[in-house]
């Protein structure tokens, strides 16, 4: 289990992207704290088994299958979860997607498009939300950025500039929601062995590069381990903490 955080039990935590990859470790981890989960994703069958897992536990789970970059669907999904289940406590802004794109041969529409799932909904979310965070005296905003940012790899041009903009958005947000007791902190995850990673990514060569050379922690990065950090963000152990971005890379982004 780990740590034990008393007052995330009973709060409220909305996690975009909740269903699979990183969210797929982050849910089960907030539901194991005793918080009330309602994740946001348009997989449904990744989502209903997450769910039957988390409440085979015990887990007070939620569901709702949306389109993030449907905005005008976004909204109206995230009215009727506040009707239905109330006051979003901790908004976790984690889903995202990394194309591989050589810049001079991306589309307009690509372009737009990938803004549209890893920035635009990490606004609307925002913008909808925050306002019962201030009626409710505070909150906890926790945005997934990456290390790409320091890395800044080829090809992943416009996904590190996704990226780029989520850190830009926490530093000014924080400042502006601040004064109403609202926390809001980015955590910028290393390469994630998610499945889909896995299953399209590695190879043996890459992994003994990642080991020996890149990293400095030899070990596979999976949700499971990210999850701690994302409890201590949203948890009052980390209640001074906001505009900061935390690095979990296991040592890959030294500059």
């Amino acid at each position: 289990m780990g740590v034990i955080y008393d007052d995330l039990k009973g709060k409220h935590v909305l996690i975009t992207g909740g269903a699979g990859g990183i969210g797929g470790g982050v849910t089960p981890a907030f539901a194991r704290q005793g918080s009330r989960v309602t994740i946001l994703d348009k997989d449904a069958a990744s989502a209903h088994a997450l769910l039957e897992k988390c409440r085979a536990e015990g887990g007070d789970v939620h569901f709702y299958q949306v389109d993030l970059t449907e905005t005008e669907h976004l909204v109206a999904v995230l009215q009727r979860v506040q009707q239905e289940l109330g006051t979003v406590n901790v908004l976790i802004n984690n889903a995202g997607y990394d194309p591989r794109y050589n810049l001079v041969e991306m589309s307009e529409t690509q372009w737009d498009d990938l803004f549209k799932l890893n920035v635009r909904h990490y606004f609307i979310t925002c913008r909808e939300l925050i306002p019962g965070m201030i009626k409710a005296g505070g909150g906890s905003i926790i945005m997934t950025t990456s290390h790409q940012f320091w890395i800044a790899f080829p090809n992943l041009t416009a996904y590190n500039a996704t990226k780029a903009a989520i850190i830009g958005m926490v530093r000014s947000l924080a400042r502006e929601v601040g004064q109403h007791f609202i926390r809001v902190n980015a955590l910028a995850p290393g390469w994630v062995m998610t499945e889909r990673q896995l299953r399209e990514m590695v190879t043996p060569e890459i992994q003994a590069k990642l080991f020996n050379e890149q990293q400095i922690l030899p070990m596979y990065l999976t949700p499971e381990d990210l999850a701690p950090s994302y409890l201590f963000l949203a948890s009052d152990a980390s209640k001074p903490i906001t505009r900061q971005t935390l690095v979990v890379d296991a040592g890959f982004a030294m500059a």
